[in-house]
């Protein structure tokens, strides 16, 4: 185990699916890594939230369990594990999907690599699986084969995996923002092509996006009805701006970068205070 983890695997399942899990986690033990499984962490009197986040923070890997379990009531819930190990600067952390049944893979998962375990050949995925547990310094595993022999099991940054509907220049030309029917936002390094962060938050369709003047932040429009701002360094996201009824067309910020416009399917125009998000004006007059 890395001494900078308490734990090498965090194993994020429902717990519909505990049958199929619990042999995959006592594997991993046996085979030497210590693994965080709920039955075996969190005891009577202790507090559930407090555990998990507890494992969350003290592991280098995520195994989020892919089902039509975990895609139902429990999402939401098992979701909310995944971002601090899908960010593509954590270097130290690394995310793996592992599917467990022909469930269609949900939003943005379906640009990771996956490890599946509907395969004839499990033992291989399993292998292959172990191995990219493993840190970096662990050489050769129980198999006697270099982790570089095996193929990597990791955080690959593909691209959105639906139609791009909006691009947005920095103020400097060097970075470039895009918005997509996934529902993510996706900063670039134009130079390089390389995908420097995920923003997430929109719960429909991305049908706009637009970089402030100051290059600081960025502001996007979507199906959800709503108009995001964010953070762009970090890809916080830093205010809601609701009022349309319909889905937002179309976002431009003012050149001072203290107001926003939106346009919606509701045939209005809104104007935003960004600092604030309240709405300052709504102009009307279309009639699509």
């Amino acid at each position: 185990m890395s001494d900078a983890f308490q734990y090498d695997v965090f194993i994020s399942h429902s717990s519909q699916d505990k049958s199929i899990v619990r042999p995959l986690a006592e594997r991993l033990r046996d085979d030497g890594l210590s693994v965080w499984f709920d039955e075996w962490e969190i005891g009577l009197a202790d507090s559930i939230p407090s555990k998990i986040e507890h494992g969350l923070e003290h592991s280098r890997v995520l195994i989020f369990c892919m089902s039509a379990n975990a895609f139902g009531s429990d999402w939401a819930r098992l979701e909310s594990y995944t971002f601090r190990f899908r960010d593509p600067l954590n270097k130290e952390r690394r995310f793996i999907p592992l599917r467990l049944d022909d469930a269609p893979i949900k939003g943005s998962l379906g640009q990771f690599l996956y490890a599946d375990w509907r395969s004839a050949n499990r033992e291989e995925e399993y292998m292959r699986l172990a191995n990219a547990c493993r840190p970096p310094s662990a050489g050769r595993g129980a198999w006697g084969a270099s982790i570089e022999d095996e193929p990597a099991v990791e955080l690959r940054s593909l691209g959105h995996t639906e139609p791009v509907w909006s691009v947005s220049w920095s103020p400097d030309g060097r970075r470039a923002i895009s918005g997509s029917v996934d529902n993510t936002i996706r900063l670039w390094d134009v130079d390089s092509g390389r995908c420097l962060r995920v923003m997430e938050g929109h719960t429909e369709r991305v049908g706009s996006v637009s970089w402030s003047p100051d290059g600081r932040r960025a502001i996007s429009g979507s199906v959800d009805n709503t108009i995001r701002l964010w953070d762009v360094d970090s890809g916080r996201c830093l205010r809601v701006m609701e009022g349309h009824t319909e889905r937002v067309g179309s976002v431009s910020w003012s050149p001072d970068g203290r107001r926003a416009i939106s346009g919606s399917v509701d045939n209005t125009i809104r104007l935003w205070d960004v600092d604030s998000g309240r709405c300052l004006r709504v102009m009307e007059g279309h009639t699509e």
